[in-house]
């Protein structure tokens, strides 16, 4: 694959053959199926049930998997069967999944939580937070928050924790960031975002067509920023990460799909991170899908993705003097 790097933003273009092809086919199917699903409370349960189809899929190889609580919520922790030597033992995840907060949940999420727990050498912790329209969407950020301040306050002070999210657990993953530095509580030591919704109330609007979201209208977008706008004004901070001040972050991991909906508000993130001098590295992929890296190892670019998230993760988090600061 040939890479072009601007800045903070790598682009990496001659797609693989899987990639190409499971960009138009979701193109030619998923993409009209989005269209026209209704964001309903019946369409929302319709969802839910394409996300049980996934809880059945086999645990992923190597890893132990057990349920249980983080300050009320529930998750489902996902540790290494064996740690190698030089595993991060002072590391913990707190993976937020995706879903436009109305579905998927750890039990989608098994495969990029397992491997990043077998590769990381580090527990993953994947929230199920609720969901809506059964709450507003200042609950479902209590959830995540209360999971990360459980898991905060149960680990040793010199231990570091990595949020990390994809889609609208992007959103959450950064909006952890901004509470933590709100409240002068233990912050994130490190920001990953697979294809983050940076801006809920952001406009949106289709790209070219060669390079358009595969699977994602404009209009389901507009769809779903009405059913977050909805129920009591409970959330805390900012509804976009752009109006973030930039200290809050800490080093912080995107990868984009060329052409996706949530592609400019990351994108003009990153530039915000990069101008105020913090660590951010972006990654834009041509005939990618949206989160495409929870597809694991089903492209190259998936598996690609994985090994950047290790690389970069076990860069920022190195025991160089200095590395420590946000723990």
């Amino acid at each position: 694959m040939t890479t072009r790097t601007a800045g903070a933003v790598t682009t990496h273009r001659s797609p693989s053959r899987e990639s190409t092809l499971l960009y138009w086919a979701a193109r030619a199917t998923l993409r009209h199926v989005y269209r026209a699903w209704p964001l309903t409370e019946a369409g929302i349960r319709g969802l839910a049930a394409v996300e049980r189809g996934f809880t059945r899929l086999p645990l992923p190889r190597g890893v132990r998997v057990e349920s249980r609580a983080l300050g009320g919520v529930p998750v489902e922790t996902t540790t290494p069967g064996a740690v190698a030597g030089d595993a991060a033992g002072d590391v913990a995840v707190l993976y937020l999944p995706g879903g436009a907060f109305v579905f998927c949940g750890p039990g989608t999420h098994r495969r990029v939580c397992g491997r990043l727990a077998q590769n990381l050498g580090a527990p993953v912790h994947s929230v199920a937070y609720r969901k809506l329209p059964e709450v507003d969407l200042g609950t479902v950020v209590r959830d995540a928050y209360a999971a990360y301040r459980a898991l905060s306050d149960e680990l040793p002070a010199g231990h570091r924790i990595v949020v990390a999210g994809d889609s609208a657990g992007g959103f959450l993953a950064a909006k952890l960031c901004e509470l933590a530095a709100l409240d002068g509580i233990r912050r994130p030591a490190a920001l990953v975002g697979y294809s983050p919704l940076c801006d809920l109330d952001g406009e949106v609007s289709e790209g070219s067509w060669f390079t358009r979201d595969a699977y994602q209208p404009a209009r389901t977008v507009q769809r779903a920023q009405k059913l977050w706008a909805r129920g009591p004004d409970g959330l805390r901070g900012a509804r976009s990460m752009l109006d973030c001040d930039p200290a809050v972050f800490p080093p912080a991991l995107f990868t984009l799909a060329a052409g996706e909906l949530v592609e400019p508000g990351a994108l003009a993130l990153t530039e915000q991170l990069h101008s105020a001098g913090r660590t951010v590295d972006t990654h834009r992929w041509h005939a990618g899908v949206h989160a495409f890296p929870v597809l694991d190892a089903l492209t190259p670019e998936s598996r690609r993705a994985g090994e950047l998230t290790i690389e970069f993760l076990t860069r920022v988090l190195g025991d160089e003097p200095g590395e420590r600061a946000a723990s």
